[in-house]
């Protein structure tokens, strides 16, 4: 992947919603960070715009975590300003994680689970993040930056030997798994066509499609697990993820409660990456 393979890329892209319009950093803070700036000045032909960094030096997981982006990574940033609203912004994540999950399937036969929220694994450990970070005006949906760190081209030793990384889960890459290198530009360019199709059922209103395929793939629920929200920590049983994207737990009282943002691990499951 070099700088002409992507200008080539966002010809190809013309005329589609996602990747007409392509930045490729070699080294910068964050995709994020540099999306929502490009948004904050107003560039042209905002949505479906997209942004990628060779390496990030400071690239984030939710809730502000770090996110260690080496070169060999995959970090790209979508930034989506149409066809948004309350209801249709929180399966975003998930019309994402869908996009990636089934790029890996077709291009290396990989077939990754999804774990609730943002999670793609492979045998339990993690290879992608999804980080979505939405702007409001008042109950206006303004714009949303999609941002996706997939662990591709280089050995997870490389995480685990970084001064900044914090083991809380188990994380793997796309060599690691295959003995070998995958062209990110191809990876690039499948996303972005499933991206374009997953969108298109979101603004058509078919939500309880992508959250039916989501499910099919997803970490399986009636198990025990640990959530926290924020300094609270709940021991409960996952009942599932409903239509809205927010996960339904069978407290130990047997009431059930609704949690929209949180940590899940695994009780029984060895603990996983402050990755994101």
């Amino acid at each position: 992947m070099n700088s002409d393979s992507i200008k080539m890329l966002a010809l190809h892209r013309k005329g589609h919603e996602f990747g007409h319009a392509i930045y490729l950093s070699e080294k910068i803070g964050s995709t994020q960070e540099l999306a929502k700036l490009m948004l904050a000045k107003g560039i042209k032909s905002q949505h479906g715009t997209i942004v990628i960094a060779r390496q990030q030096l400071n690239g984030r997981g939710r809730f502000g975590r770090n996110w260690i982006s080496p070169t060999g990574g995959l970090w790209m940033s979508v930034i989506m300003t149409q066809g948004l609203t309350i209801k249709r912004a929180p399966i975003i994540q998930f019309l994402v994680a869908i996009s990636v999950g089934e790029t890996i399937a077709e291009m290396t036969r990989i077939e990754c689970t999804y774990k609730w929220p943002n999670d793609l694994l492979v045998h339990g450990k993690k290879i992608c993040g999804i980080l979505v970070d939405v702007e409001l005006q008042g109950n206006i949906v303004k714009n949303v930056v999609a941002g996706i760190g997939l662990n591709v081209n280089f050995p997870a030793a490389h995480l685990y030997r970084s001064k900044s990384f914090r083991l809380h889960s188990e994380v793997t890459t796309l060599r690691d798994e295959l003995g070998y290198d995958v062209p990110l530009l191809d990876i690039i360019k499948l996303i972005l066509e499933k991206l374009e199709s997953y969108n298109k059922l979101l603004k058509n209103g078919r939500i309880k499609a992508i959250m039916d395929t989501w499910r099919l793939r997803s970490e399986k629920f009636d198990r025990m697990i640990t959530i926290k929200e924020g300094n609270t920590v709940i021991q409960a049983r996952a009942l599932g993820v409903d239509d809205r994207g927010v996960l339904k737990v069978e407290l130990p009282d047997k009431t059930v409660k609704e949690i929209i943002l949180g940590d899940l691990y695994f009780t029984c499951d060895k603990p996983v990456s402050t990755l994101g």
